[in-house]
């Protein structure tokens, strides 16, 4: 009776072991079922998104597109309107300045040409060549400033005189004169 016993003890075990088994191939057919669900669900979910996004980046992109030629056509009208501000400021500027160089031009002209209508006649005078004349010897700015050997200035009745003196040596000296 214990072998039929024991046999009896073997089949329950092995029948308790073919329910686990068959409860446990049950739950994982369950879970591989739900695996398939939710992967199936983030594939469907993936593909939408996907299409979400591409089609907010086109949107975006046209926005981008239409704010970049609304900023280059805003720039563009800008940089004209500087450009004629400036052109405008500058001939008026010259236009301005023009006429007011025709009213003290002309006399400073005038001026300064008989300035040099002057200069060069007394250039052309015996004093005027004598004086050219000693600025080539190098003697003008000598003679004008009372700068050479043995010669000394000092100041009389107001005014400065240039005088001769002998030096050391009792020898006088002076200016080439030409």
């Amino acid at each position: 009776m214990t072998d039929e016993r024991e046999l009896d003890d073997g089949l329950a075990a092995f029948d308790q072991l073919g329910r686990e088994m068959a409860e446990t191939n049950r739950l994982l057919r369950a879970v591989r079922s739900d695996q398939a669900a939710r992967n199936q669900q983030e594939h469907t979910l993936s593909a939408e998104m996907r299409a979400a996004l591409k089609q907010a980046t086109g949107a975006s992109q046209k926005a981008l597109q239409a704010s970049q030629t609304e900023i280059r056509s805003s720039l563009l009208w800008t940089g004209l309107t500087a450009f004629l501000i400036v052109l405008v400021a500058f001939g008026g500027g010259y236009f301005f300045g023009q006429r007011a160089g025709w009213d003290t031009g002309h006399a400073d002209g005038y001026q300064k040409a008989r300035n040099q209508e002057a200069a060069a006649s007394w250039a052309n005078t015996p004093a005027g060549q004598r004086a050219y004349g000693l600025d080539q010897l190098g003697s003008l700015d000598m003679l004008a400033l009372c700068k050479g050997d043995g010669w000394t200035m000092e100041r009389q009745k107001g005014r400065t005189v240039c005088f001769p003196k002998l030096d050391a040596k009792g020898n006088l000296s002076g200016w080439y004169i030409p």
